[in-house]
């Protein structure tokens, strides 16, 4: 094989697009604050997943990706029941919008596979607040 043909060969493997940062799953990428639909991040379930970068003060306007990151067109307001924080810093989860209500609040590199069993609940959460500043 010829050096031309062997570095466009290379040059072609590296151009591949690769998918958005994103967790079906149950990954969940360094620098991303992922919610899951089901518990123990959707293992064994349905996968349904979004991930964040910065606060949303109201999910109720936000949808569930799919494994294969197309849109569900199913609402995530009150549908979250396990998350992870990969994001370097803390994440607060909360019960109503605009961070109000009940909250739980993850450090960077934790999980809850079973949101149900801390204060903001299974199935409440309604606005999360990332704490980087």
């Amino acid at each position: 094989m010829r050096l031309s043909t062997l570095v466009a060969a290379v040059l072609l493997v590296l151009a591949v697009p690769v998918p958005a940062a994103a967790s079906p799953r149950s990954a969940c990428f360094q620098g991303r604050v992922c919610l899951y639909a089901g518990f123990d991040f959707n293992r064994g379930q349905v996968d349904l997943w979004r991930d964040f970068v910065r606060d949303d003060p109201d999910l109720s306007g936000d949808t569930w990706l799919k494994w294969d990151y197309t849109d569900s067109w199913i609402g995530m307001n009150n549908e979250t029941s396990s998350a992870k924080n990969r994001l370097g810093c803390p994440v607060t989860l909360w019960q109503n919008p605009y961070f109000t209500g009940a909250h739980s609040t993850l450090g960077h590199g934790t999980g809850d596979g079973f949101l149900a069993n801390n204060p903001v609940g299974n199935n409440r959460v309604s606005s999360l607040d990332i704490q980087c500043r």
